[in-house]
C-alpha cells in the first residue's frame, strides 16, 4: 500500500488518523444528491459488526458546475456533517471530503470513487491494515440491516479478494412515476438475464458489476492498480481487473437497494437508461438475444482443446462456428492471439488463465454488440429473458416482466452459479 500511495501521489484529505484500526470503509460518491442523509441513516441503522467501520462521502463537482449543483453540494456537506455529530458511536465514524472544481477531463463518478478509495488506502496503511475492505455504495442507495455484518463475515477468510453484493431496485411505490418503475423492472431484468446468460455461455467472470453493490480487499485494490477515472462504466472496468484474481464472491445474504431515478450524471448505466426510457417513450428496453450467447458458448467449449492443438486444427475447429462468432474472431486476429497464448503457457491451466485475460469481460461485450450488427437483432428484455429461460428449463415461460424479474431474483439469491 505504501508503494501505491507514493506511485499515485496520494495526499490525504482527512486530517485525523483513524481512532482505531478500521476493517471496513464504505466509500460514497456524492454529486448533486438530495437524499444523502437517507443513505447515511440506512448505514447507521445496520447491525454493528465486531470491527470498526468508517464511511467516506466524497462530495464533488466539476469546474463550471451550475450554481444549483454547487448549492446542493454545499447543503450536502453541511447537513451531512451536522447529522454525523448526532449519529456517532464507538467503532463507527463519518468523514466528508469536499472536492470542488474537479478538472472537466477528470470529473465524474470514476474520479469520485477513486478519490474515496485512495483515501481509504491511505487510512488502512496508517495502521498496517492491508486486509481492510472497501465497499462501494451510492448516495441514493439504502441497504438491509445486516449489510455490514455480512461484509465482515464474507471477508473474514483472508484469501477473499472481492465480492458483488446482491441488489434490488424498488419496482413499486409512490416515490416515482409508474413509468419509472416499469422501466427499472426491464432494466434490472436485462442485467440479471445478461449475467446468467454469460454464465451459461461458460464465461467464468460473469458477476454483476454495479457501483453501489461491490466490495474489494485493500491488497487486491492496490495490486490491480486501483480504481479508474472513467465517467461511466468505472465499476465494470475496475471489477474486471479484480475478478480474474480469483477468490471473488457473491454476497446474496444481504441487499443493497439502488435508486431507479432518472440521472444525467453519466452517459450510461441505470440512471441514464431510465432517462432514455422516459424521454423516448419506448414500450420496450432492448438487450442481446439468446442466440448471441449460444455462439459464445460454442466458442468457449472449443477453447478447452486449444492448448495442445496446432494452428491449423484450431482454424478448422473455429471454421464451424456460427458466422457472427467467426467473423468477430477473424477481426480480432484470433489465431495469432491464441498462438501467442500457447507460446507463453506451460500448462493447460496457464493457457486458460491467459486466454481469459485476453477474452475477458470487455471482449464479451464487444462480441455481443458485434453479433447484433447484421447477424442478430436485439430483443425486448422481457422477451429475450423469457425465451432464454424457456430454452434452459424446457418449460414455456409466460408471465409479466415483473414476475419474470422476481423469478430471476429468486434464482440469483439462491446462489446458483447458473440456471
Amino acid at each position: 500500500m505504501t508503494e501505491y500511495i507514493f506511485k499515485h501521489g496520494i495526499v490525504p484529505k482527512i486530517p485525523l488518523p483513524p481512532s482505531e484500526k478500521p476493517h471496513i470503509i464504505v466509500v460514497i460518491p456524492c454529486f448533486n444528491e438530495p437524499d444523502l442523509l437517507r443513505s447515511l441513516q440506512s448505514l447507521y441503522d445496520c447491525t454493528p459488526p465486531r470491527c470498526a467501520v468508517e464511511v467516506l462521502v466524497v462530495v464533488n463537482h466539476p469546474q463550471g458546475a451550475s450554481s444549483a449543483v454547487c448549492r446542493q453540494n454545499g447543503q450536502s456537506l453541511h447537513d451531512g456533517r451536522l447529522w454525523a455529530q448526532y449519529h456517532s458511536r464507538p467503532r463507527l465514524s463519518w468523514h466528508f471530503l469536499d472536492v470542488p472544481d474537479v478538472p472537466v477531463k477528470d470529473a465524474g463518478v470514476g474520479f469520485a470513487r477513486k478519490t474515496g478509495m485512495d483515501e481509504a488506502i491511505f487510512r488502512f496503511n496508517l495502521l498496517d491494515a492491508e486486509d481492510g475492505v472497501m465497499a462501494g455504495f451510492d448516495a441514493d442507495s439504502i441497504c438491509d440491516a445486516n449489510y455490514l455484518t455480512e461484509l465482515e463475515r464474507v471477508f473474514d477468510p483472508p484469501e477473499v479478494n472481492g465480492a458483488s453484493i446482491y441488489f434490488e431496485h424498488p419496482v413499486s411505490g409512490d416515490d416515482f412515476p409508474p413509468a419509472i418503475y416499469e422501466g427499472i423492472v426491464l432494466y434490472e431484468l436485462h442485467l440479471r438475464y445478461l449475467n446468467q446468460a454469460m454464465r451459461y455461455s461458460g464465461f467464468p467472470y460473469a458477476f454483476h458489476t454495479v457501483g453501489s453493490s461491490f466490495a474489494v480487499r485493500a491488497s487486491a485494490y492496490v495490486k490491480q492498480g486501483g480504481m479508474n477515472k472513467r465517467k461511466a462504466g468505472e465499476d465494470f472496468h475496475f471489477l474486471h481487473k479484480i475478478i480474474p484474481l480469483g477468490h471473488y464472491k457473491e454476497i446474496n445474504t444481504t441487499r443493497v437497494m439502488p435508486s431507479p431515478r432518472i440521472s444525467d450524471r453519466v452517459p450510461f448505466g441505470t440512471g441514464a437508461g431510465i432517462s432514455r426510457w422516459m424521454q423516448d417513450g419506448h414500450p420496450a428496453l432492448f438487450t442481446y438475444p439468446p442466440e448471441s450467447f449460444e455462439c459464445l458458448k460454442a466458442f468457449f467449449e472449443l477453447m478447452h482443446g486449444f492448448y495442445a492443438s496446432s494452428t491449423e486444427k484450431i482454424r478448422n475447429l473455429c471454421e464451424k462456428l456460427p458466422i457472427s462468432m467467426l467473423d468477430y474472431l477473424n477481426r480480432s486476429e484470433y489465431l495469432n492471439r491464441i498462438a501467442n497464448i500457447q507460446h507463453n503457457s506451460a500448462s493447460q491451466a496457464s493457457f486458460e488463465k491467459h486466454f481469459w485475460a485476453w477474452f475477458g469481460g470487455l471482449q464479451v461485450i464487444k462480441y455481443l454488440n458485434h453479433s447484433c450488427n447484421g447477424y442478430f437483432e436485439k430483443q425486448p428484455a422481457n422477451k429475450a429473458a423469457a425465451e432464454w429461460m424457456t430454452r434452459i428449463t424446457g418449460q414455456s415461460i409466460s408471465c409479466s416482466a415483473k414476475e419474470l424479474l422476481f423469478l430471476f431474483r429468486d434464482w440469483e439469491r439462491g446462489g446458483l452459479s447458473k440456471i
